[in-house]
């Protein structure tokens, strides 16, 4: 994905999930989108740049519209801006607005998986459909992400889950242990949560429960693109799935 394709991507998914919260405000206007959950889970309070801001005073301006939303946010929030779209030397005036790099992600797609390279592991696998599995999902994004319960709380629910998105959980001896979702977005199967619990990494759960959703999601929704945004450590397990790397956008966000 190019830079314009990894933004509105993200964007349009963002909406998408962070629109089903009973909570939510969605604000697209001056350049930025924000899609607030007012939740404990920064992730789901984000906001993106949508436009280039390469000249150094469109970037301030870009920050500090970034910066007047997260007023309106309940809880912590994050903002999204595109590496090609911003100004050399752009850390300077991240550092003057008070916000630090908090990670980056890379806009991935692909129309087909390559084969898995080996077999699939001995798992069951569940769809969520009910708060249990929802918990179980929760769960296991909270401990792959060294985070605390309560800020996966929001989703241990079933506001996600509609008729149209395919979440599911893979136990081994009834542990939940890795989980996987595909939502319709935009036209392409949109695939989050992927997570595995630190302790069962390396023995391909995470690939088989992936691969699960994104079967099951291309056969519901009819669409065959496949597209998600990775961090720096799962870049490369997707590229071996088939994956493309486009365009990478940074988080950042203030000090807390």
């Amino acid at each position: 994905m190019n830079t314009r394709e990894t933004v509105t991507s993200l964007i349009d998914a963002w909406k998408l999930l962070v629109g089903r919260m009973p909570d939510s405000t969605i604000e697209h206007a001056e350049g930025v989108a924000s899609m607030f959950a007012h939740v404990p889970l920064p992730f789901l309070n984000l906001s993106a740049g949508d436009q280039p801001a390469t000249d150094a005073a469109e970037f301030q301006v870009l920050l500090r519209t970034g910066k007047a939303r997260m007023t309106k946010c309940a809880q912590a929030s994050m903002l999204c801006v595109a590496e090609e779209w911003v100004p050399e030397g752009w850390q300077e005036h991240l550092a003057e607005a008070g916000m630090g790099y908090v990670m980056n992600l890379t806009g991935m797609a692909t129309e087909r998986l390559l084969p898995a390279r080996r077999p699939a592991p001995a798992m069951e696998i569940r769809r969520v459909t009910d708060v249990a599995t929802a918990t179980d999902l929760a769960g296991i994004n909270g401990a792959a992400y060294g985070m605390p319960d309560e800020m996966f709380g929001c989703i241990s629910n079933m506001h996600l889950w509609h008729d149209d998105s395919f979440g599911f959980v893979g136990y081994v001896d009834g542990r939940a242990v890795t989980a996987a979702a595909a939502f319709p977005v935009a036209g392409t199967v949109y695939v989050a949560f992927v997570a595995t619990v630190p302790d069962q990494h390396g023995k391909g759960y995470a690939d088989a429960v992936m691969r699960h959703a994104i079967e099951q999601g291309q056969r519901a929704m009819g669409f065959s693109k496949i597209a998600l945004h990775a961090s720096d450590m799962g870049r490369p397990v997707y590229e071996a799935m088939g994956f493309a790397s486009g365009a990478r956008v940074a988080i950042v966000a203030p000090p807390h």
